[in-house]
């Protein structure tokens, strides 16, 4: 009998009997999976906690994954879950934050545990307190096959909105998850939304430094060119980056985000020559926003584009 076989079936006379004949631990099967798999697996507690014993398992097997991608550790956590449901727990119960066990499986990335939650009743269209979904959770984490399976298995609404009007296409832009926000576009996210303040998913974009994104915006006919409440278009919430970021100045932080939000107005105005001195609500072009702040290096860039030096705010005259 091998040590899988053993392990399977919970043979630990045998188990023990193999390593003390210095059987090979750290074998893999053809999935990739070590005996302590083969334990977790079958819900071989006892099997398992020999194997953990020795300090060979400790050192070679314990954090393997398997081909596809599960430690023994995933094993024994996706075997507690079903132990729990078997014992009739809630599976739609809430914390304090109203976020349901399908909700924490989304932000995780667990896509077996949110097969046995949605298998044993659990609600894929719940919302927490802030009408986050499990879709906007697993946006937020960057979780691309989970926000698939999210979208096309468990039909989570792709514009469902948080309670500041942001989908979750809004959350994968802003924290530059270019493969989440790839996979929203293709299913069609609505990429001119705006939320309570008027924002698009392009100003979250421009405003983060994230081209990538904008790129990608731009190539599924996103319209640029949307002010949002502020009288902001997203190339001025690329040149207000710098002075609205807390990064701490002259740091490594700061410089990247400065270099990136610099190649997004170049970009934009490389496409859209003629806006250079577009406005914004309080009739300032995006020169007259970074000479505001002392951006030498925008100001650079956008004189470099063709900006006026010589433009004038337009006010109106107190009489």
């Amino acid at each position: 009998m091998s040590l899988f076989e053993a392990c399977q079936k919970a043979n630990i006379d045998q188990i023990k009997s193999l390593i003390k004949q210095q059987c090979n631990i750290e074998q893999v099967d053809d999935q990739g999976r070590t005996a302590l798999h083969y334990c977790y697996d079958h819900e071989n507690i006892d099997c398992a906690r020999i194997l953990l014993e020795n300090d060979l398992v400790k050192k070679s097997i314990l954090n393997i994954q398997d081909n596809e991608g599960y430690s023994a550790l995933n094993l024994a956590c996706l075997g507690i879950l079903k132990k729990l449901i078997d014992c009739n727990v809630d599976v739609n119960c809430v914390d304090e934050q109203k976020r349901t066990p399908f909700i924490w499986a989304a932000s995780g990335g667990a896509i077996d545990a949110l097969r046995i939650l949605y298998k044993a009743g659990a609600n894929p269209l719940h919302v927490d307190k802030d009408s986050l979904t499990a879709l906007h959770c697993a946006a937020t984490r960057g979780h691309a096959s989970c926000s698939r399976m999210l979208l096309e298995i468990y039909d989570c609404p792709i514009e469902g909105e948080d309670i500041n009007g942001c989908t979750a296409l809004f959350y994968a832009i802003s924290l530059k998850h270019s493969d989440v926000s790839q996979i929203l576009l293709d299913l069609r996210a609505n990429t001119n939304h705006q939320d309570n303040r008027g924002r698009t998913p392009s100003h979250c974009a421009t405003l983060n430094g994230n081209i990538d994104c904008l790129k990608q915006l731009i190539k599924y006919n996103a319209n640029i060119w949307i002010k949002n409440k502020r009288g902001d278009y997203p190339v001025h919430e690329a040149v207000n980056a710098i002075s609205l970021s807390k990064v701490q100045h002259d740091t490594d932080e700061y410089l990247q985000l400065q270099t990136e939000c610099c190649d997004i107005v170049r970009y934009i105005f490389k496409l859209y020559p003629k806006k250079v001195n577009i406005r914004n609500g309080e009739n300032r072009t995006s020169l007259h926003l970074a000479a505001s702040v002392g951006d030498i290096a925008m100001c650079k860039i956008l004189i470099e584009c063709g900006a006026r030096v010589n433009s004038f705010i337009q006010t109106t005259a107190v009489s």
